[in-house]
């Protein structure tokens, strides 16, 4: 697949598999600006099940002046591993260090950035101490993952092979219960894109394991540069929690953007630019 079309004008980039943990590979995309940069080079973790073309805006904005590492979570297609690899949030965090490792970056500058599940991810395994990044900047990251009893008993007793028959269902209620169609109808049609796209079998086992996941004990741990980017009126990333989280954190700043749509925007990586020169690293 030609990804010229999600990076600034003479970017260049290639694509590759990297090692995770215990024999995971993981997709991934390097994206590098013709010039070099002057902030240090980000690791990119998106949302579960979440896919590149949602990101278009943002990757080609961020690889103007940033070195992006584009990675696809092991939930996805892409990801190599066997069938009962396990799928919760520490294990996608037990990716991140490899990853780190594998690009040199031990020791040295780099930023993580996530979203959803990906930010999650991110906080876990910062708070795990597996991590140890100059700057985390997260959108919409999720302390709890409490579905409704009734999902979680139709994803435990539902095979894999009849999630195309369910899918319409899970379109609805979404639409229905967490997204502000209003607000933002773009953000509808973004999570249609990622469940038509998803890996059944992977994103039941996923879904199984992160439903009673809580972060909330151990925020406390993370010393690390957070900026977190939340959006009021986007119902599927609990704002109040965020807010509670931002405060748990130690040192945390947070930008509200109201709407889905703006925190995937080129104003979002503007304040991210910003951000990063306050804190005088360019």
């Amino acid at each position: 697949m030609d990804y010229s079309h999600f990076c600034a004008d003479n970017v260049s980039w290639e694509s590759t598999f990297v090692p995770g943990a215990k024999g995971v590979e993981l997709f991934e995309i390097h994206f590098k600006p013709p010039k070099r940069s002057p902030y240090p080079p980000v690791i990119f973790f998106a949302g579960w099940g979440s896919l590149i073309y949602s990101w278009e805006i943002v990757l080609k904005e961020m690889t103007i002046d940033f070195e992006v590492y584009y990675v696809e979570t092991r939930e996805k297609w892409s990801a190599i591993h066997h069938g009962k690899q396990e799928l919760s949030i520490g294990s996608l965090g037990s990716d991140l260090d490899p990853i780190v490792a594998h690009h040199n970056l031990l020791g040295k500058p780099y930023i993580m950035f996530g979203s959803s599940l990906g930010a999650t991810v991110i906080l876990d395994a910062m708070s795990r101490n597996k991590i140890d990044p100059s700057y985390s900047i997260l959108i919409g990251p999720n302390a709890e993952f409490n579905a409704p009893w009734f999902w979680i008993l139709i994803a435990r007793i539902t095979p894999p092979f009849l999630y195309h028959i369910i899918k319409p269902l899970v379109k609805w209620y979404m639409k229905k219960h967490y997204l502000d169609t209003d607000s933002d109808p773009d953000q509808y049609l973004k999570y249609v894109r990622s469940l038509d796209e998803a890996n059944p079998s992977r994103m039941r086992r996923s879904a199984l394991q992160f439903s009673k996941y809580k972060i909330w004990d151990r925020l406390g741990n993370i010393h690390q540069k957070v900026l977190i980017f939340t959006g009021s009126k986007d119902v599927m990333h609990g704002y109040e929690d965020t807010l509670n989280m931002a405060e748990s954190l130690s040192i945390c700043d947070l930008v509200d953007l109201e709407t889905n749509a703006r925190t995937h925007s080129v104003e979002m990586v503007n304040q991210m630019r910003s951000y990063l020169k306050e804190k005088n690293d360019v």
